[in-house]
C-alpha cells in the first residue's frame, strides 16, 4: 500500500515534512496546499509533479490523499485538522495541537468517532536522546527525581500568531509530561513582550506536581545564543541533554549532595558533595523528524496507536494554556485538575 500525503502549510517547517516524507518508502506527497504561491513554486521545485492548490477543499477532496499534514500557523491548526477530520482523513498535526482546550478535545472526539489516527508532531518525542534519557529516569538510575530544568533560546524566528510559550515552551511541556508520565498540579509563569505589544517573547515557567518534583523551562526568541538544554537531577545522580551535541547529547554524572548522618550542633552542619565518573551514552544517530514521519506512516497502514495521539497533544495544550493564564495575572499560580486547568 502506497499511502498518499496531502500536506497544507508549504512554510520552513511544511517543506521539512515535504522533505522527510519524499525520503520514506510507502508513501507519495501527492498534494500540496497554501496560500502563499512563492511558498507552492518551491514545493513544486522540491517535488516534480507535486499538485498545488491554495484551495484547502480541493486537496481533502482528492481521492489519493489518505493522510493529511497540518503545518499551518499554530492559531489556524484547529480549524484545518476539523476539516481533514471531517473529510475522512488520518492527520498528523504539528505543534501546538491547538491554543483552545476545548478544540482539542473536540478533535479527539472527531477522530475517535471516525476510527481516524491523529497525531500531534511532537518532534522530541522521538529524538533518541530523550528516548535514551526517559529510561534513564524510569530505570531509576539517578535516585528519586528532585528537579528538572528546561532551556530552549535563540535570537528568532520571531511569530506573530502565538507566543514564544506556545511556539518553544511547547516542545519543552511535551518533554516533561513524557518524563514523569504526570500532569503538574500547579504552574507559575512570567512573561514579557519586548518585540511586540501583542505576544511575549521570553517566558519563564515553574512547575510543580504531586510527587515533589519542581521543573523550570525558560524560552526566548530575544537571546544571543541557541540553547537546546535539559538537566535532571536526582537524589543519587543527574543528567544532562544537550540536542546541539551531536557527538553525546546525553551525559550522566554521577554527582550528588548529602547531609551528615548525625552532628551534634547547628554549627557542625556540613553538605557533603560526591563527585564521580561521568559517563556519555552511545546515542544511535537518527532524525527525529524523520521518525516521527515513519512511525505516523506505520500508524496508518497498521492503523496501531502513535505515541504523540490527540491525548498526548490535549495534556500539552491544558499545561500550557495555565502558564499563559498565569503569565496574564503575573505569576499568580494556576492549579491544574482532570477537567480544565483554573485559575488558583
Amino acid at each position: 500500500m502506497t499511502v498518499g500525503i496531502g500536506l497544507v502549510g508549504c512554510g520552513r517547517w511544511g517543506l521539512n515534512y515535504l522533505r522527510a516524507f519524499s525520503e520514506l518508502d510507502g508513501c507519495r506527497v501527492v498534494a500540496a496546499c497554501d496560500l502563499n504561491s512563492d511558498r507552492l513554486r518551491e514545493a513544486e521545485r522540491r517535488v516534480p509533479g507535486l499538485r498545488t492548490s491554495p484551495d484547502l477543499d480541493e486537496l481533502l477532496g482528492a481521492a489519493d490523499v489518505d493522510a493529511v499534514i497540518v503545518a499551518t500557523d499554530a492559531t489556524r491548526h484547529y480549524e484545518v485538522a476539523l476539516a481533514a477530520l471531517e473529510a475522512g482523513k488520518h492527520t498528523l498535526v504539528e505543534k501546538p495541537m491547538t491554543t483552545d482546550v476545548g478544540h482539542a478535545r473536540h478533535l479527539c472526539d472527531l477522530a475517535a468517532r471516525g476510527d481516524r489516527i491523529l497525531m500531534v508532531g511532537h518532534v522530541f518525542r522521538f529524538n533518541p536522546g530523550i528516548n535514551h534519557l526517559q529510561k534513564v529516569i524510569n530505570s531509576g538510575t539517578l535516585g528519586q527525581l528532585e528537579y528538572l530544568t528546561f532551556t530552549r533560546t535563540n535570537l528568532g524566528p520571531i511569530r506573530a500568531d502565538v507566543n514564544v510559550a506556545w511556539d518553544l515552551m511547547t516542545h519543552d511541556v511535551s518533554i516533561l509530561l513524557h518524563f514523569l508520565n504526570q500532569r503538574p498540579s500547579w504552574v507559575s509563569a512570567q512573561g514579557a513582550s519586548f518585540l511586540s505589544s501583542r505576544c511575549e517573547d521570553v517566558a519563564f515557567a515553574t512547575l510543580g506536581f504531586d510527587s515533589g518534583v519542581i521543573a523550570n523551562l525558560r524560552a526566548s526568541w530575544l537571546d544571543p545564543r541557541k540553547v537546546r538544554e535539559i538537566t535532571v537531577v536526582g537524589s543519587g545522580k543527574m543528567a544532562f541533554f544537550n540536542d546541539l551535541e551531536s557527538q553525546e547529547p546525553v551525559r550522566i554524572f554521577d554527582k550528588g549532595a548529602m547531609r551528615e548522618p548525625s552532628y551534634e550542633t547547628f554549627g557542625e552542619f556540613k553538605l557533603v558533595t560526591r563527585s564521580g565518573e561521568v559517563v556519555s551514552p552511545a546515542i544511535p544517530a537518527a532524525e527525529p523528524l524523520k521518525n516521527q514521519c515513519q512511525h505516523f506512516l506505520q500508524a496508518v497502514t497498521t492503523h496501531r496507536p502513535v505515541l504523540s495521539d490527540g491525548g498526548d497533544g490535549l495534556r500539552v495544550v491544558e499545561v500550557v494554556v495555565a502558564i499563559n493564564q498565569s503569565i496574564a495575572q503575573r505569576g499568580v499560580p494556576v492549579t491544574l485538575r482532570p477537567a480544565l486547568a483554573q485559575a488558583a
